[in-house]
């Protein structure tokens, strides 16, 4: 898994692209198209306002996805050689992570240049959210990809799950846009309050979310913790079905 990025060098150059593709089709559709405009942007463009939640669900969303595939992907691996096949699974996640979390660096380096008024003294609220998806991504990832072993679908319904949740995460779009009879429902996404800091640390330099993420930091590594634990006992009929 987490040679997914070091094959080649157009890979990595893709894997670092891909985003920026995104992010260029979707400011020109909302911002050109549509003219999408939010009282929330204030001085800030509509294509930083998605760059700040963008990057971080990719690293999400993919770490998510190709760490599902961790065991059966490395099935002669796992036949051969007796190590904790927990590994695989941080590996992949966190290679995806690494390589969006440069990603994120670069651009928002290139729209600062471009006079884009990011407040950096927001960092320490966007460092602790992205940790918190870390150890949310891991520990999905550790149950899925143990259920992928079983249960050879995993992958296919958890395409279309991911889908959705891009749409009802307000990445495109400020959680203000989201209906008041249905915005309760919002806050049971915790990705919302893991994306949403991010971009109010980068774009107002707001540290109130620090307490609220630290909580999400221990959640997420006890979380993940008991994920270990299932994965581990999951483990022990691996070699049975792969």
């Amino acid at each position: 898994m987490s040679n997914r990025y070091s094959g080649t060098l157009a890979g990595g150059l893709w894997a670092l692209g891909q985003p920026v593709l995104l992010l260029a089709i979707y400011g020109f559709v909302f911002r050109k198209v549509f003219k999408v405009g939010f009282p929330e942007l204030g001085e800030h463009s509509f294509v930083a306002f998605v760059a700040c939640a963008l990057w971080p669900w990719m690293a999400f969303q993919e770490g998510v996805q190709r760490a599902t595939h961790a065991i059966v992907g490395n099935a002669g691996l796992v036949k051969k050689v007796h190590f904790p096949q927990e590994l695989l699974v941080f590996a992949g996640v966190g290679a995806t992570f690494f390589i969006h979390f440069l990603g994120f660096a670069v651009v928002l380096i290139a729209l600062t240049i471009g006079g884009e008024p990011f407040r950096f003294d927001g960092l320490p609220v966007v460092l602790l959210a992205w940790l918190a998806l870390f150890l949310l991504a891991t520990t999905v990832a550790l149950v899925t990809s143990a259920f992928q072993v079983f249960l050879k679908d995993v992958d296919h319904m958890l395409g279309p799950a991911l889908m959705i949740m891009f749409y009802v995460t307000p990445i495109l779009y400020p959680t203000t846009q989201v209906p008041e009879s249905v915005r309760w429902a919002v806050a049971f996404n915790p990705l919302v309050h893991l994306l949403e800091p991010i971009r109010a640390g980068l774009m107002h330099g707001d540290l109130g979310s620090m307490g609220v993420l630290s909580a999400f930091v221990v959640g997420g590594a006890l979380a993940m913790m008991a994920a270990v634990m299932v994965f581990r006992r999951l483990s022990d009929y691996f070699e049975d079905f792969i």
